[in-house]
């Protein structure tokens, strides 16, 4: 078996390049920093061994303990000072002070390096992902993203300042060989084989410890996902006496990402627990073998040696450490540059340099669409839609209207056909121009934990104040805002908790009318409302008429009976077409079925 994996080795350094490529300048500098550091600990470590060789008070020097001591007075030498020990404690207090700067600059550059990266990366993730196209957005599951954003992106960022520790761990280590060599050879190649033993031994760790990893993230984003989940719909948990349940279906991921921890943990710390004992022994091995076998046998020799020496197993720890950590937080690393290529691979294009123009009518022309190429939502579905217009659309679940919707609002592409706006293909148009003409009301009511200024702006600051009034004056909400102390810097709580059913809907409706849109598309905005509150809104969709060219999705045929066209779709086609006065004639219509059933 190869001493290391190559694959997985090769995989690994790609993908820090690839994830830290845009800081080689400040990685580098962090390693010439890491290395010197490590270069003036061992040199100061060098700088002790002399100082056994004076043992008197006057400090006089008695014997020449080896050739580091020999080194150290030449070097004192070529500067002019005098080879004693208060100049060797000035020199070794000077290297570790001067050690103890570097590591701490080191340090804050590590720092800088990895939170401009977790920033960074998490900037970047958030814009990929709101700027992906609709089908990305389908797919991820509540949480993951706040799991990718939050858990992978801060474990990733580590990375950086442990290779960092690795370099100036292991510089020290190789001075302290070179010293320790220079005292006694045989024990310091003892030593550096028992490193390649222990390198033989802890492997399994590694892997251990990468594998544990993926499953920790992997579970950590389950249980995200259903706590964000459930807690979205925990009204609908207490209505119906769930709760035990739904704890009990989270207690499975919670149990092993406990026992994953624990175990990445004791893998962690396995190393150092067995590292620290053989070290013991090792050193206790070697005392008494020189001691009996070696006559030149020197205690002074033999003590500065052993602390190198348990200096390098103390090195091996802390590097073993190290490459723990960069090992655990490989996954992270992998799940943030998948995601990242993910969302990029589907991010919507903006294409199209007409502007938005809309004087006589839009057309559906034989529009198809289907959902992963399975039977079709839309079959070759044309319609027109004159500007200033208001047109209802009915029909049974699954009738296709709302895909329709999703269509309009440039969410998915047809399959095939076309739509155009008096005459030119809307994708000719730029989506950010087309959405800025199109508002979109649904029966899901998004709120932000906001002022209900805030709401109706929502971001676009060109918005203004009279713009605000007039806008809720249109969706018959004005009144009730202003009777309330603080008018429109009310919060409205999470979700808007602090409003009722009606008045958030009004809000919404209030939103999408500040934008004075050219379109005004409702989905379902009337399903969940009180009949007090959907006769508001009644009235607040007929003032539009003639102003704004109104595409009303509706259960409730109240909404749309003052509509002037009602279009009735049935299996992606439409079945049925006219004034809901004519519709109702004909005892055979859908609409008519639907009307008096409704009436019954």
């Amino acid at each position: 078996m190869a001493i290391l994996n190559i694959k997985k080795l090769s995989t690994a350094i790609d993908l820090i390049r690839h994830a830290f490529s845009g800081y080689k300048k400040q990685f580098i500098i962090t390693l010439i920093l890491g290395l010197i550091a490590g270069l003036f600990g061992g040199i100061g470590i060098g700088a002790i061994i002399p100082l056994f060789a004076f043992i008197n008070k006057d400090g006089q020097r008695i014997e020449e303990l080896d050739s580091i001591s020999l080194i150290i007075e030449r070097f004192f030498g070529v500067l002019g000072l005098e080879y004693s020990l208060f100049f060797l404690i000035v020199m070794v207090v000077a290297l570790f002070t001067l050690k103890a700067a570097i590591t701490y600059l080191s340090f804050y550059l590590n720092e800088k390096i990895a939170t401009s990266y977790e920033n960074k990366a998490r900037k970047n993730l958030f814009r990929k992902t709101l700027k992906a196209d609709w089908p990305f957005l389908l797919e991820q599951r509540i949480g993951h993203l706040e799991s990718v954003l939050m858990q992978d992106t801060y474990m990733s960022s580590g990375i950086l300042s442990n290779i960092n520790a690795v370099i100036m761990t292991g510089t020290s280590m190789l001075m302290y060989a070179f010293i320790a060599i220079n005292i006694s050879a045989s024990i310091t190649f003892l030593t550096l084989g028992l490193g390649v033993v222990l390198f033989f031994l802890l492997r399994p760790f590694f892997y251990k410890i990468r594998k544990l990893s993926e499953n920790f993230g992997k579970t950590y984003r389950n249980i995200n996902n259903h706590v964000s989940e459930h807690m979205i719909g925990s009204k609908t948990i207490k209505s119906i006496g769930a709760e035990d349940k739904v704890i009990d279906s989270a207690m499975e991921d919670m149990e092993l990402l406990r026992k994953i921890r624990i175990d990445i943990a004791l893998y962690n710390k396995a190393p150092g627990a067995f590292l620290e004992p053989l070290g013991f022994v090792f050193i206790s091995i070697l005392l008494l073998f020189y001691y009996h076998y070696d006559p030149m046998f020197n205690i002074a020799s033999f003590a500065a040696i052993m602390y190198l020496v348990q200096k390098k197993i103390s090195f091996m720890q802390g590097i073993n450490t190290r490459l723990n950590s960069i090992n655990e937080a490989l996954p992270h690393l992998q799940t943030v540059i998948d995601f990242e290529k993910h969302a990029e691979d589907h991010e919507e294009k903006d294409e199209g340099d007409l502007p938005f123009s809309f004087e006589k009518e839009m057309s559906v022309k034989n529009v198809s669409f289907a959902y992963n190429s399975d039977r079709r939502v839309l079959n070759n579905l044309s319609l027109n839609i004159k500007r200033g217009e208001m047109v209802g659309l009915i029909g049974p679940s699954g009738a296709g209207k709302t895909t329709l919707v999703d269509i309009l609002l440039r969410l998915f592409r047809p399959g095939s056909g076309e739509i155009l706006i008096d005459g030119k293909n809307i994708n000719d148009i730029r989506v950010t121009e087309w959405r800025k003409k199109v508002s979109y009301v649904s029966q899901e009511i998004f709120l932000l934990n906001d002022t209900i200024e805030n709401n109706i702006k929502f971001y676009d600051a060109s918005i203004s104040d009279k713009d605000i009034v007039e806008a809720t004056k249109m969706a018959n909400i004005y009144d009730f805002i202003y009777s309330l102390p603080d008018n429109f810097k009310t919060i409205v709580g999470e979700r808007g908790v602090r409003l009722s059913g009606g008045q958030r809907q009004r809000i919404i409706l209030a939103r999408a009318l500040a934008r004075k849109p050219e379109v005004l598309i409702l989905d379902e905005a009337t399903s969940a409302l009180d009949n007090e509150s959907e006769v508001l809104i009644q009235k607040s969709i007929e003032s539009l008429k003639n102003q704004v060219t109104v595409l009303a999705i509706a259960h409730r045929l109240s909404t749309v009976m003052n509509s002037d066209r009602l279009i009735v779709m049935d299996n992606g086609k439409i079945i049925e077409e006219g004034k809901p006065s004519e519709l109702l004639e004909n005892k055979d219509s859908y609409f008519y079925k639907a009307y008096n059933i409704r009436e019954n």
